[in-house]
């Protein structure tokens, strides 16, 4: 898909869900790791750095998927 300038894309992330209250868990067993932010890259557009208004990125087993970039902002 290609892009005029300034033109909007989305993508959804989805993390393996950590279990739990406050310090959570993996269903593996393994610790999740935390990440107060993420940086985002696409072929051609730069990086792209994000935080949570709220707390921050925990994710388990190194495990994410994400859907095709499109113009269409997913549910």
């Amino acid at each position: 898909m290609k892009l005029a300038p300034g033109a909007r894309a989305w993508l959804k992330l989805t993390f393996v869900q950590v279990q739990g209250e406050g310090d959570g868990y993996c269903t593996s067993g393994s610790a999740p790791v935390l990440y107060p932010t993420m940086v985002i890259g696409l072929p051609d557009s730069g990086a792209h750095q994000v935080a949570l208004d709220d707390g921050q990125f925990a994710e388990c087993d190194g495990t994410l998927t994400a859907t095709a970039v499109s113009a269409t902002k997913p549910s």
